[in-house]
């Protein structure tokens, strides 16, 4: 059985870029709900999300309200591939049980961390009813209703798939889930993923790291290898000013646009600048900064 836990919270979207929360309803905090009575045991009411990040991903939570009487039952959560698109979801993906309290103004958090679900696009979370009427499921009361994102299985003789619409439901699910991309971020989107670029805020496809410190020379105006950008390093950029490929005093580290010139436009412009970067470390990198001996 997977573990369940109430929070009385407004929900948003996670502050780390690689989180997203995802939701149909409008439900916010206090406002009033309807609490659809109607399932019997079998029945199911689903919502479709699609992720606007790059997955593959993990789901990391499953929240919803779940209220209308203070009784405690177990309930199914089911999640399907649904790519597709279709009122019949893809394959099954994951299917457990969890124990709700009803309560009338709290979500209730389903913490998957030890049940980690893998999504690669679309996909449907299902509640599953083991008793008939309350407690159960919250639709909105917005006044609209995603019908490609709402779904019932019903018990008409066989159980069956309907958009929620068709049964006269009026509102969205209030049932949500929050993921986890796994694939690192590229913050400057030069396709080299940040735990793999040794420059992470500056575009450098090339890697260029002329001194082999781990730092890129498109953002490593430390040019004595000390890990901080200081006045010593006003020097070697002194020393081969002027200079070009070939030449004698030519430093290849402090070439930062590698065009094989050293002048002015090797201190960079803001924000990536021998200004910006004083008194502070090279980079930023994926690779700490390790002072030359």
């Amino acid at each position: 059985m997977i573990s369940a836990t109430l929070v009385a919270m407004a929900w948003t979207q996670s502050a780390f870029p690689a989180q997203e929360t995802l939701q149909n309803d409008g439900f916010a905090s206090g406002a009033t709900v309807t609490f659809q009575g109607g399932f019997v045991a079998g029945e199911m009411a689903a919502a479709r999300f699609v992720p606007q990040i790059g997955c593959p991903c993990i789901i990391e939570t499953i929240s919803l309200l779940f209220g209308g009487a203070v009784e405690t039952r177990d309930v199914g959560i089911n999640i399907w591939d649904d790519s597709a698109g279709s009122t019949v979801p893809g394959p099954l993906l994951f299917t457990g049980t969890v124990s709700l309290t009803g309560s009338n103004v709290n979500l209730q958090e389903i913490d998957f961390s030890l049940s980690p679900v893998l999504v690669d696009g679309p996909f449907r979370v299902g509640l599953e009813f083991t008793h008939s009427g309350l407690p159960s499921v919250a639709t909105d009361l917005d006044g609209t209703i995603d019908a490609t994102a709402n779904f019932i299985l019903a018990d008409i003789g066989v159980l069956f798939w309907f958009q929620s619409q068709t049964l006269g439901v009026s509102g969205d699910f209030v049932i949500r889930a929050t993921i986890d991309n796994l694939v690192s971020p590229d913050t400057d989107e030069d396709g080299i993923t940040d735990d793999m670029d040794n420059c992470t805020e500056v575009a450098n496809a090339d890697q260029r790291d002329s001194n082999g410190d781990g730092h890129g020379n498109a953002c490593d105006f430390d040019y004595t290898n000390n890990c901080v950008v200081n006045f010593l390093d006003l020097a070697p950029f002194s020393d081969a000013f002027g200079a070009t490929t070939g030449d004698a005093n030519f430093n290849d580290d402090v070439d930062l646009d590698g065009d094989g010139v050293i002048n002015f436009l090797d201190f960079g412009a803001p924000p990536n600048n021998f200004a910006a970067a004083f008194t502070n470390p090279p980079g930023p990198s994926a690779n700490a900064c390790t002072p030359a001996p």
